[in-house]
């Protein structure tokens, strides 16, 4: 018995104690991937002579890890004049956006927004085309969106909710807020 002992534990003695591993924790593969989406809301020019107006988007874009480029295409409103009811503007545009983006966890992520829009304004007097105007200008933004079904990493469908400044339209500001509903494919 002591012969055996005096065999066992040397080989014992000589192995370091192993220490068992952590678990290695699930990581997130990386956000890439198309997504579509759709907005609503209201915006509103920094000039006092015309009021609010509702306005929609459509987008498309692709998430790459920390940012994503963005093609939308913006209805942003018909602006009726405060005093001539007779008078009003109808905006549109298609922006190129990208849009850097930080992942707070898995169901809240922050943007910013930094592009060009492409506009046109019709106006109209008493319902009759009065003129055009097109041009080309800065946006920049920012805005969030919430994870509602899957998450952001795969497929999934997020609601958002963004500010959006259009710098010179027709000579005038216009800032829009948007809540909207995207569906990201991977």
């Amino acid at each position: 018995c002591f012969f055996l002992m005096d065999w066992i534990l040397p080989a014992v003695a000589d192995e370091p104690p192993t220490i068992p591993s952590p678990a290695p924790s699930p990581v997130s593969p990386p956000a890439h991937g198309w997504y579509l989406g759709a907005s609503m809301g209201s915006t509103t020019p920094k000039a006092t002579n015309f009021d609010s107006a509702q306005s929609w988007n459509y987008d498309a874009g692709y998430r790459f890890e920390l940012l994503s480029s963005e093609l939308t295409y913006s209805y942003l409103g018909r602006f009726r004049h405060v005093n001539a009811s007779s008078t009003d503007v109808r905006v549109w545009g298609v922006t190129l956006a990208a849009l850097p983006r930080y992942e707070v966890n898995n169901w809240l992520e922050l943007e910013g927004l930094f592009g060009v829009q492409r506009w046109r304004a019709d106006s109209q007097l008493l319902g009759k085309h009065f003129g055009r105007d097109t041009g080309s200008d800065i946006t920049f933004g920012a805005g969030m969106w919430v994870n509602i079904r899957g998450t952001l990493i795969g497929d999934g469908t997020a609601l958002s909710l963004r500010w959006q400044h259009y710098n010179d339209i027709t000579g005038k500001e216009l800032g829009q807020y948007a809540l909207g509903v995207h569906y990201v494919f991977h």
